[in-house]
C-alpha cells in the first residue's frame, strides 16, 4: 500500500475531479486553460495540497500512465518507461551537439536537462534531490535551473505539456519547458518559469518567451509552429538577481560566500533569458535599446569582457 495519494486509487478520481474532466483529454485542456490564469492557477494548487502535501514525486505520473494505456489500446500508442526516456535523451543530446553531449546543459546553465520529460516524473525527482541537499533555511530555488523538452506537433494539443508546467509551477521551480520537436527543432512555445521573489515556498510565475532571434539562437529553434501564445507575468526583473549582481545582498544572505561565483554565472545567464523576454513592450512596438535602471548597474556583468 503506497503512502503517496495521488497513486492510490482515491487519488486518481481526486485528479479527476479537480480537472473537471473524464478522460485525459478533458483533464488536460482544462488544466492548460487554468495555467494561464494566475489567480485561478494558484487556487488550483492550493486545493490540490489539501489531498497531499508530499512533493517528492510525480503527482500525475500513475494517472498519466493509465490514460495512455486505455488511448493505446483504441488508437495503438504507447506511453514511454522512463528508462526510454533516459535512452531517448542521450540519443538526442548526441545528435544535437556532435557527440557533446553537455553542450545544451551547459548553454542555458541548467542543472537537468530532460528531454521526452512526459509529465516530468524525472525532472521532479532530481528536483527533490537537488533541495535535499541544503537545509530549508538555505535552500533557494534559483540555485538550480531544469529544461525540459516534450514533444508538441503542429496543429496538435500536448496531453503531457500542462502537467509538466504545472509540476514546475506549484514547486517553486525555476526553468524552461520547451514544447516541440527535440530533433528537428521546431518549437510550438518557449516557457519560461520562475520564482520571483527566491522564496522554496512560494509558487513559480509563468511566462511564454517572444519569437524573437534572440530566443530561436538560446533555445536552438530553427522555426516556429502554431501560433503564438502571448503571455508574461513577470514584467519586471527580480529584486532578488539585482541584488546578487550589484552586491546589495540581502542581510541573511552577505555572510554566505561558498559557490558565489558559480552561483553570478546562473544569475548572469538567467538575466540574458528576461531580458529577451521583456524585450517586446505591452503597446507592440520594437524594443528600443534604451535600459533601465536595473540594466544600467548590470550592463557590466552582462557584456563579455
Amino acid at each position: 500500500m503506497t503512502g503517496r495519494y495521488f497513486e492510490t486509487e482515491d487519488g486518481q478520481l481526486t485528479i479527476s475531479q479537480l480537472l473537471h474532466g473524464d478522460d485525459l483529454a478533458s483533464t488536460s485542456e482544462y488544466l492548460m486553460h487554468i495555467l494561464f490564469d494566475k489567480d485561478k492557477r494558484e487556487q488550483l494548487f492550493r486545493q490540490f495540497l489539501e489531498f497531499e502535501t508530499d512533493v517528492s514525486y510525480d503527482w500525475f505520473n500513475l494517472y498519466y500512465s493509465k490514460q495512455m494505456t486505455l488511448i493505446s489500446k483504441k488508437h495503438k500508442s504507447y506511453y514511454s518507461p522512463p528508462e526510454l526516456g533516459k535512452l531517448a535523451k542521450q540519443l538526442v543530446d548526441v545528435s544535437r551537439t556532435n557527440g557533446d553531449t553537455q553542450a545544451t546543459k551547459r548553454n542555458l546553465g541548467a542543472k537537468n536537462y530532460d528531454v521526452g520529460a512526459g509529465t516530468g516524473q524525472l525532472t521532479v525527482t532530481a528536483w527533490d534531490a537537488n533541495r535535499r541537499k541544503h537545509s530549508p533555511f538555505s535552500y533557494k530555488p534559483s540555485m538550480y535551473f531544469y529544461v525540459a523538452e516534450e514533444l508538441k506537433e503542429a496543429g496538435k494539443p500536448s496531453r503531457s505539456i500542462p502537467f509538466l508546467l504545472f509540476n514546475y509551477l506549484i514547486r517553486g521551480m525555476d526553468g524552461v519547458v520547451i514544447a516541440g520537436d527535440s530533433l528537428s527543432r521546431s518549437i510550438s512555445q518557449v516557457y519560461f518559469i520562475q520564482q520571483p521573489e527566491d522564496n522554496h515556498l512560494g509558487f513559480s510565475s509563468l511566462n511564454v518567451m517572444p519569437r524573437t532571434p534572440d530566443t530561436m539562437e538560446a533555445f536552438d529553434v530553427k522555426e516556429w509552429i502554431d501560433k503564438p501564445v502571448e503571455h508574461i507575468e513577470d514584467k519586471d526583473m527580480p529584486q532578488f538577481i539585482v541584488n546578487e549582481l550589484t552586491g546589495t545582498k540581502q542581510p541573511e544572505q552577505a555572510t554566505k560566500q561558498a559557490g558565489e561565483d558559480k552561483q553570478l554565472n546562473i544569475y548572469k545567464k538567467r538575466l540574458n533569458i528576461i531580458r529577451n523576454m521583456t524585450k517586446d513592450n505591452d503597446d507592440g512596438k520594437e524594443f528600443d535599446g534604451q535600459l533601465t535602471e536595473s540594466d544600467k548597474a548590470l550592463v557590466d556583468f552582462l557584456e563579455p569582457v
